[in-house]
């Protein structure tokens, strides 16, 4: 079967669950993975806040999967969402090179620009200007450029994973003749690429940085043509059904030009609590949401992203999305209890969506 016809249920653990006060360990997302598999998933996801988010910065997430990899026989490994702009892009595709043939390809790298105030963001670029200090880049330039500065991260990195041997003279990173010999895999590893968000009617939450009265109200599809140039697959968030319709004919339409032939995934985002009360489970996705990207997290963020309620109410929304061709499932656990929530999710929803 082609990566882009696999159906992928997959479940995402936070190491962040502040409302509780407790932060998961290492351990426990080792034992999330483990026991994920165990219950039936397809996947196990994990975020990527290397400078941190709200409460605390998250683990690596390559390292977490490499860990969860020797658990595990048949799960997939996937970031959700990874930022290779954050990063040498020389050193991630030699890690996440490691990770795909540890785990005899089990791996999807998800990849984004991320979220978060602007505050945040320009900390995680300070880091990264850290790296270049020869180049005279600075933090404020990356991070206006930090859209070039991801492409470039994905095209080196692809190009490691695709050929022998190459030199790079790009805007950010230049480098003589290198390989990755015998790390470089057995086939290029897929990518799905993030793009598109909900901007509420207010700023708030995960879009305070990108936030303007004009866009206020709106979901806008971000630049797909970064899909279908340097993925495998789109991933997105806060989408409609219709709208993730919508928006693939325009992928369909770039992917004729420029990779005609080729076959993309379909992939969604979302925020999932297993409630017998609709109302509850949508107050605890907003709990968990301001608990991580900080408040105010807007009502209608909540409704675009969270998927809560009784296992066959949230069977029939996901039924929408597979109806669309989405083949590839996040779902960010909404809650502080993310054992309890794995296990209702495992026997109340996959059963009947599966």
């Amino acid at each position: 079967m082609a990566f882009s016809d696999e159906i992928i249920f997959g479940v995402s653990v936070n190491n962040v669950t502040g409302i509780t006060g407790k932060s998961y360990e290492l351990r426990d997302l080792v034992r999330a993975g483990v026991e994920a598999e165990a219950m039936g998933f397809d996947a196990i996801w994990v975020h990527d806040a290397m400078m941190g988010r709200r409460t605390t910065a998250a683990y690596c997430p390559i390292n977490t999967l490499s860990a969860i990899a020797g658990r595990t026989s048949t799960l997939r490994l996937c970031t959700g969402i990874l930022t290779p702009q954050v990063r040498n892009p020389v050193a991630t595709a030699n890690q996440w090179a490691t990770l795909y043939e540890l785990s005899e390809g089990r791996a999807i790298m998800g990849v984004g620009m991320g979220a978060g105030t602007p505050t945040l963001i320009k900390r995680e670029f300070e880091g990264l200007a850290a790296l270049r200090h020869d180049t005279g880049l600075d933090p404020a330039m990356l991070y206006r450029r930090r859209g070039a500065v991801f492409d470039e991260c994905l095209d080196v990195m692809r190009r490691l994973w695709s050929e022998d041997k190459f030199a790079y003279r790009g805007q950010f990173f230049r480098f003589n003749e290198i390989t990755l010999g015998y790390a470089r895999p057995s086939e290029v590893p897929p990518v799905l690429v993030g793009s598109g968000i909900y901007f509420p009617t207010e700023p708030g939450g995960p879009v305070h940085h990108g936030w303007k009265e004009q866009n206020a109200g709106r979901w806008l599809p971000g630049n797909l043509e970064r899909v279908v140039k340097y993925g495998d697959g789109w991933i997105t968030v806060h989408v409609t059904p219709e709208e993730y319709a919508e928006n693939w004919e325009t992928i369909e339409g770039l992917a004729a030009e420029h990779n005609p032939g080729k076959a993309y995934a379909r992939a969604w985002n979302c925020f999932m609590n297993v409630n017998d009360s609709p109302r509850a489970g949508w107050e605890a996705v907003r709990d968990h949401l301001e608990d991580f990207h900080g408040p105010p997290i807007r009502d209608d963020v909540v409704d675009r992203w969270a998927v809560a309620g009784p296992g066959e109410e949230i069977a029939a929304r996901l039924r929408g999305y597979l109806d669309v061709g989405v083949r590839i499932f996040q779902f960010v656990i909404g809650s502080p209890d993310q054992f309890g929530q794995m296990r209702a999710i495992a026997d109340e929803v996959l059963p009947l969506v599966k």
